[in-house]
C-alpha cells in the first residue's frame, strides 16, 4: 500500500490543533470511516493561519524611545515595542535601499541574488526569484502592498494578489517661491554637472498640512481601508488570511513632515557632533561621500567626510530636527495602523513586524546618510509581535539579520520554509528572548573608486566588527578593518594592523564560511563603464506573441506612464535611463513582466 504523506503544520500557535487533526485522520482511517467525513472533521480542527501586517520604514536608525534614543518622540512605536520582541542587534545586508530590500524579500544574500546597487532590478539579476509575499500567496494568502516595499519604482506584480494602487496626487509641500529658487539654482549648475536638470528642492520642509496631505499619511489611509476589507474577508468561513505590506518613505530625504511634528521637538536639543572624525587607517572606499544630500538645492556644496570643512552648526541642527520630525510623523502613521488593527478585532490573529532597510548617520564619522559598513549604517530597528508565540515587552540581545524575516514569518504562519532561503528563523528568540541562536550578522557594501570596483564584507560578532575589502571582479583581498566593541572607542579605531594574528585568522575563517572569496559580476553590467545612476540608456521590446503587448513606464511613486503598444512581431525602442522600470502586459492578460534598461542597451523579447 502506498504510504499517505501528511503535511505537518509548523505554526506554533496551531501545532496542537494540527496534531489533533492528524491524529484524527490516522485513527479514523484505521477504523475504516469515510475519508470525506474524516477530512471534514480534520478541517474543522485546523486553526486559521495568522494574518501578517508587514511595516517597512525607510532610513530609520533605531531612533525610538524604546531603543533608548533621548531625542525621539515616538509613543506609538514604543507601544508597538511593548507588544513585541524588540531586537536590539538586528542588521541589514546592505546599507542602501534597493539591495537591502531585495535581499530581505527574496530571502537570499546579495552575492547569491546578484543585487548590490540601486539601479539593478532584482528580477533582472534573478528572473525566477520567489519573494516572500509571492511564497505566501502559494499557501492561500492574499498579498497586498502600499508604498515602498521594494525600492522605488519597483512594482513587482508577481509578488501581489492585487495591483499596487498609486497614491493620490498631492499638492507640493514647497511654496512656489521655493520651487522657483530651485530652478534658478539648477540653471547655475555647469552643463556637465550630474545634477543638471535634476536638482531637487530643499532638503527640509515643514508645511502646515494634515497627515493625509503628504504621501505617507495618504498611504496610511489607503492601507487602513484594505486592512478593514481584507480583515473582514479573512473572518469568513471561506476567507483567506492576508499579507498586508505598508512601506513608509520618511524619514528618508527630503525631511518633509507636517509642521506639528516639527513642533514636537525643541531645536535646541539637537546638538551637532563637533567631535566626529573619520576613522584613521580606513580605506577611502570604505567611506560614503555624503553625495545623497548634494542632490538638494540647499546642499549642493555639502562637504565630503574627508574635506577640510564641516557642515555648519545651523545646517546640522536643521537636518537633525528634520529627521526626528519625520520619525515622529511616521510614528503617528504606525499608531493609526495599529489602532485600525485593534478596532477591527484582528490583533489576536495578526503577526506584526516592523523593520527598516538600514540606518542613517547624523554626523557620525562626519557622515550624513547611509552607504557604508559602519554599525550606524547597518543596525536597524526590528520588532515582531506574534500573538501566542512572542513575549510582549521583551528585548533580544541576540544578533539578527533582516534576511531572517523570510523563514521567521513562514514558521509563524505554519507554511513550508523554502529551501533557497538563507536566513534562520527567529522564532526561538520570540519564544524566549534570552536565547542565543546566531553568532554573527553579515553586511556588505559595493564601492567604485577611480574606476576600480570593490566589495566590503562586514561581519558583526558579539565582540567585534570585522571587514574584509576585496576586488569585485577577482575576490582578491585589498584592505581589512577591525573594530573592538568591547572597548569604549567602538568604531573610531581600526585595530586590524595591531590585533593578534590569531584573532584575525579566527574572524577570517568565520567570514569565509559565509562569504567565500570569488569573482563577482553585475547582471546587467550597469557599473562596468562607470555610468551609473540616471545615465541615459535605451531599451527595446520585441513582441513574438500573436497578440499585442503594452509597455508602461513606472514612475517613482508607482504610477503608470503613457503606454506604448508593440504589435505582434513588432519592435519598439524607448529612450530611458539606467534604473528606470517598465511593466509589460499582453492584450490577453497572460504576460506580466518587469524590465529595466542597462548599459550597453538591451533588447527584451516577449514570447
Amino acid at each position: 500500500m502506498r504510504p499517505i504523506v501528511l503535511f505537518a503544520a509548523r505554526n506554533i500557535a496551531a501545532s496542537s490543533a494540527a496534531a489533533r487533526a492528524v491524529g484524527l485522520i490516522i485513527v479514523t482511517l484505521g477504523l475504516g470511516l469515510s475519508p470525506r467525513l474524516v477530512a471534514q472533521q480534520a478541517e474543522a480542527q485546523v486553526v486559521q493561519r495568522p494574518n501578517v501586517l508587514f511595516i517597512a520604514i525607510d532610513d530609520l536608525r533605531p531612533a525610538t524611545g524604546s531603543y533608548g534614543d533621548p531625542l525621539a518622540v515616538t509613543p506609538h512605536l514604543d507601544e508597538l515595542a511593548a507588544r513585541s520582541v524588540q531586537f536590539n542587534r538586528a542588521h541589514c545586508q546592505v546599507a542602501v535601499c534597493n539591495p537591502s530590500r531585495a535581499s530581505l524579500m527574496a530571502g537570499r544574500r546579495p552575492d547569491n541574488l546578484g543585487v548590490w546597487t540601486l539601479p539593478i532590478h532584482f528580477r533582472e539579476a534573478m528572473p525566477n526569484a520567489v519573494t516572500m509575499p509571492q511564497w505566501f500567496r502559494k499557501f492561500g494568502y492574499t498579498a497586498v502592498a502600499h508604498g515602498k516595499i521594494y525600492h522605488n519604482p519597483t512594482p513587482d506584480p508577481q509578488s501581489w494578489s492585487e495591483a499596487i494602487r498609486p497614491g493620490p496626487r498631492l499638492p507640493s509641500p514647497y511654496p512656489k517661491s521655493v520651487r522657483d529658487q530651485t530652478r534658478a539654482r539648477d540653471a547655475l549648475l555647469p552643463s556637465g554637472d550630474w545634477r543638471k536638470n535634476r536638482l531637487r528642492h530643499p532638503a527640509t520642509a515643514a508645511p502646515d498640512v494634515q497627515d493625509h496631505q503628504l504621501l505617507d499619511g495618504a498611504r496610511t489611509e489607503m492601507a487602513i481601508e484594505d486592512l478593514r476589507r481584507l480583515g473582514a474577508a479573512s473572518k469568513r468561513p471561506d476567507g483567506k488570511p492576508f499579507f498586508l505590506a505598508v512601506g513608509y518613505v520618511r524619514p528618508h530625504l527630503a525631511f518633509i513632515a507636517p509642521k506639528k511634528y516639527w513642533d514636537l521637538h525643541d531645536p535646541a536639543k539637537f546638538t551637532p557632533k563637533t567631535d566626529a572624525v573619520v576613522t584613521p587607517s580606513t580605506p577611502r572606499y570604505a567611506l560614503s561621500n555624503n553625495s545623497e544630500l548634494s542632490h538638494y538645492a540647499d546642499l549642493t556644496d555639502f562637504p565630503k567626510p574627508w574635506a577640510d570643512r564641516t557642515v555648519s552648526p545651523e545646517k546640522a541642527q536643521l537636518l537633525m530636527h528634520g529627521y526626528y520630525a519625520c520619525v515622529s510623523y511616521i510614528d503617528a502613521q504606525v499608531g493609526k495602523l495599529m489602532g485600525a488593527l485593534d478596532e477591527a478585532g484582528l490583533a489576536d490573529n495578526t503577526i506584526v513586524v516592523l523593520w527598516s532597510d538600514h540606518g542613517w548617520k547624523l554626523g557620525e564619522y562626519r557622515g550624513w546618510g547611509k552607504m557604508s559598513n559602519y554599525e550606524i549604517d547597518t543596525r536597524v530597528p526590528l520588532m515582531i509581535s506574534a500573538p501566542g508565540v512572542s513575549q510582549p515587552a521583551s528585548q533580544s540581545e541576540d544578533l539578527a539579520e533582516l534576511l531572517d524575516l523570510y523563514p521567521t514569518l513562514c514558521e509563524l504562519a505554519g507554511i513550508e520554509i523554502p529551501e533557497f532561503v538563507e536566513g534562520i528563523s527567529l522564532v526561538p528568540n520570540l519564544r524566549d528572548p534570552s536565547v542565543r541562536v546566531k553568532s554573527a550578522a553579515y553586511s556588505q557594501y559595493y564601492r567604485r573608486l577611480n574606476g576600480q570596483q570593490f566589495m566590503g564584507y562586514a561581519m558583526r560578532t558579539d565582540t567585534h566588527r570585522f571587514v574584509e575589502w576585496r576586488e569585485f571582479e577577482t575576490g582578491k583581498v585589498t584592505e581589512l578593518e577591525l573594530y573592538d566593541h568591547t572597548a569604549g572607542h567602538s568604531e573610531t579605531q581600526n585595530i586590524a594592523g595591531s590585533a593578534p594574528a590569531a584573532l584575525i585568522d579566527r574572524l577570517t575563517e568565520k567570514l569565509l564560511a559565509s562569504h567565500p572569496r570569488r569573482k563577482l559580476r553585475m547582471t546587467p553590467a550597469i557599473h562596468s563603464k562607470g555610468r551609473s545612476g540616471r545615465a541615459v540608456a535605451k531599451i527595446s521590446f520585441s513582441n513574438e506573441r500573436s497578440v499585442a503587448v503594452y509597455v508602461y513606464p513606472i514612475s517613482s511613486t508607482g504610477r503608470r506612464g503613457k503606454k506604448r503598444t508593440v504589435a505582434p512581431t513588432g519592435d519598439v525602442t524607448i529612450d530611458s535611463y539606467v534604473g528606470a522600470v517598465f511593466v509589460v502586459e499582453s492584450a490577453d492578460g497572460k504576460t506580466y513582466e518587469v524590465h529595466s534598461p542597462s548599459l550597453p542597451a538591451r533588447k527584451v523579447v516577449v514570447k
